[in-house]
Order: C-alpha cells, then structure tokens, then sequence
C-alpha cells in the first residue's frame, strides 16, 4: 500500500466491485448442490463443470461489454481497460476442476485450506513485486489474475478428477441451485452498495479509503468466519442427512467462534492508529475511523455466518433469501442518506447499523426454528464479553485504546502495537479464565480449547 496512491487502489476496488457483481448475479451454485446429494454421479459432476464453463464465458462477454459504458459512468477513462482483464480473469476460472468440491464433501479441509490460501498467498506476492517495478494500478490487477491462474493450475494438480463438458444433468442441479442464484443476487445488492455509492458520489481516492478500511476492519470476517461458513455447510449437511438435530452444535460453535472473534476485532480496532501508520503509511490514515468502527462491528457477524450454514444445509435457502433481502432494504437507503451527509464516516455507520440489524434478524428466526430460548443464548456469549470489556478497560488505563500512536519510526511503530496487542491479549485471556473458574468450570468453548492447548504441548513436548 505504501508503493501505490489511494487513487490507483479505488480505481481496481471499482472494477473488482462491479465484475464480482456481474459473476456473483450468474452463481447458480452447483457445487453447493453437489455438497447436499448423498450419492452424485459422474453425468452430475460433468454438468456442474459444463454449467460452470456457459456461466464464465457469458460473465466474461458481459463485463466486456459493459467496460467503456462503466467507465464513462464513473468518469474514470482508464477503468475500461481494467475491467476487460479482469473478465478475462473471471473466464479463467471458470475452468477450475469441479472435482475440488469433493474436498469439502469428504471433509479434507486441509487441502481446502491450501486451495484457499496458496494462491492468496502467490497473488499478495505478485502484486507486491510489479508494485515496486510499476509503482501503479497494474500492480493490483496483475496480483488478481495471478490468484486466479494459480488457483486453476491447484484445482487440477490436487485432484485426480478429469472433467468432461456437458450438461445432462441440469436438471439435477438446478432447483436448489435457483435459491442460491437468488439469495446471492440479493447479497450483491447489499454488499457492493457500498463502493457504487461511494465511488459515484466521492472520488476514486476516497472509495480506496473505505474499501481499505473496510478490509482491515473486516480482517475476523474474511480470515476467520467466511472459511469457517465453508466448513460449517459441509458439517450441517452431515448431520442433516443423519437427521441429527444441529441445536447443540450451533450453540457450540458460537460459543466457540464469539469467544476467538470478538478479540480479534475489538483487539484490531483497539490498534487501528499504529497498525494504519505502520502498514499504509501517511497517506492512509483517513482510513483508520473506518477501521475502529467496522472492526467492532465485524465481530457480530458470527451469528448470521451459522445460522446461514445451518439453513443453506437444510436446504432453507429461501429463508436466507428473505433475511438478506430485509438487510439490503435497510443497508442501501442507510448508506444513501449517510454517505451524502457524513461522507467516510457515514458509510462506516450505515454498515455498522444495518450490520446489527442483519445479525437480530438472522439469531431470531435461528432461534425460534431450533426453539432456543434467550437464556440459553446469552449463557454462551456472557463471558468472552465481559473478558473483552476488561480488555478494552487495561488499554484504556494503560492509555493504549483508541489513541494516536505517539511515534514516528517505523520500528517505533511496530513496537506499539506489539505492545498494545500483548497487553490487549493478556487482559482478554486472564480475564476469561478467571471468569470461566469464578463459573464453576463449565463444558464449554474454554474447556475444548484447553484440551486443544494441552494436545499441542503434548505434542512438542514428544517431538523434542
């Protein structure tokens, strides 16, 4: 971030808002089709490809098409010729293996991880390398296409699965892949609002600001809750064709993921000032109020994350259709008002707001369905509270929480925030223990991850 200027990044972040809408509006979700089928044969796993390989090339031609006409609404000349390669990025993928679905279906989640990770990695890798040979917006667009090729070159090395094209089984696939066509349409509405409005009604650099922000703040949504939701389909769609009741095991694992993200996220926004110096430089820092708060805010979203794995699994996606269809009637009139009257800082509030509003909706019909009362609710969540309160109460004292970094070297800075995180998870950690003892020791979220800490000693300690 520090090679390029914000402008150069809310140019590619508008391009790649308006091509993931294009291909998000096309997802027919297939292999979420293939993940609820007992026994799919191979005619369903060939389709599914053949299905993938139409829908590429038609979102690929429509992103082209739409280049100049995009480019001229925004005013910004040179989105047109980002957008084309990024449609040729989108047709690359279409052609990943479908046989990497089988992955999740047999729960390897560790050549899941790689597949998510690896060519992540190889994309910051890119892009960091022609940032400091170009110093400009190609850099961006070159670390996206190489994520892509990368992923495409895994699909097919980590399976031995050889598809062929065709589409006989459509028909197969098709009905429980319509709500999810819907449900993502719905999505894209609610969750691009953002950067249409912004990068129509502010400038590039300002959209770059946010998007930026908004990344950073979101850091326990995208690194911990969204490959967690993956997982999740996959273990609810067990237990669903056992005809096992999930109750407990929602219970348990927002216990578990409240107790791991609601730190991270007010840990993150705790630091926001040295962790913006240090990572983005001068140029950045209008990004770090966008930071405080969508940090925070981020941290909630761990409700609705299973409790859509829950319902996707059982196939109620209508239900998820008709939550996320409330949340962008109130997320995108929320954001026209607030953008246009408190610009940055608006947006950041309209997003927090209707991120309340989401996680209510979704707990609520969650917990009428699976009939949990809201005793039993709150006796999951009270704790990691009350230890992240006193988290937040030791920076405070210490005069670490939401303050401005009084440093200027950069290895100064580094070692602030090292200080306020150190602080900031010793704090959260003594005081959950306590609090978990001061509870008599319950079954819980604290107890399996000490049995977890235990089994890792125990495996140092074996291999040394």
């Amino acid at each position: 971030m520090r090679l390029l200027d914000p402008s150069d990044f809310g140019l590619v972040a508008l391009a790649a808002a308006f091509t993931n809408t294009v291909d998000a509006l096309s997802v027919l979700g297939v292999q979420d089709a293939l993940m609820r089928e007992p026994n799919p044969d191979r005619d369903m796993y060939d389709s599914a490809f053949g299905i993938g390989i139409l829908r590429g090339l038609g979102t690929a031609a429509i992103i082209a098409a739409c280049a100049w006409p995009v480019a001229s609404f925004f005013n910004e000349p040179r989105l047109s010729v980002v957008l084309l390669a990024l449609a040729a990025g989108t047709l690359l993928s279409a052609f990943e293996n479908i046989g990497t679905v089988n992955f999740r279906r047999h729960m390897t989640f560790q050549k899941e991880f790689h597949l998510q990770v690896f060519g992540r990695v190889v994309g910051v890798v890119a892009t960091i390398a022609m940032a400091w040979i170009w110093q400009n917006y190609w850099a961006l667009v070159v670390g996206q296409l190489a994520t892509r090729v990368v992923r495409l070159g895994q699909s097919y090395v980590m399976s031995a699965y050889r598809p062929r094209f065709t589409i006989r089984a459509w028909r197969s696939l098709i009905g429980f892949s319509l709500w999810t066509w819907a449900v993502v349409m719905v999505l894209q509405i609610r969750n691009r609002a953002d950067s249409f409005i912004i990068g129509r009604e502010m400038t590039t650099a300002d959209l770059a600001a946010f998007t930026v922000g908004q990344e950073i703040g979101s850091l326990p949504v995208t690194e911990m809750i969204e490959p967690l939701h993956r997982t999740l389909f996959s273990a609810f769609v067990l237990l669903h064709h056992d005809d096992t009741n999930p109750r407990d095991t929602y219970l348990n694992v927002v216990e578990a993921g409240f107790l791991l993200i609601l730190p991270v996220g007010v840990g993150i926004s705790l630091i926001a000032d040295p962790l913006v110096h240090l990572m983005l430089g001068e140029r950045w820092l209008t990004t770090i109020p966008v930071v405080q708060l969508l940090a925070v805010a981020s941290t909630i979203s761990i409700f609705g994350t299973v409790s859509d794995a829950v319902n996707a699994a059982a196939g109620n996606l209508r239900v998820n259709f008709q939550l996320y269809a409330i949340s962008a009637a109130i997320r995108v009139p929320l954001l026209l008002w607030l953008v246009s009257s408190d610009g940055l800082w608006g947006a950041a509030v309209a997003l927090t707001l209707s991120a309340v509003a989401d996680q209510a909706l979704f707990v609520g019909v969650t917990m009428r369905r699976m009939r949990i009362g809201l005793g039993q609710f709150v006796a999951r969540l009270w704790r990691p509270t009350l230890a992240c309160g006193a988290m937040v109460a030791a920076l405070w004292a210490a005069g670490m929480a939401w303050t401005a970094t009084p440093v200027v070297a950069t290895l100064a800075m580094g070692g602030d925030m090292l200080a306020r995180s150190g602080l900031g998870a010793l704090a959260y950690s003594a005081a959950l223990t306590l609090l978990w003892f001061a509870a008599g020791r319950p079954d819980g979220a604290e107890r399996y991850l000490l049995g977890m800490a235990g089994k890792v000693l125990r495996c140092g300690r074996a291999s040394a």
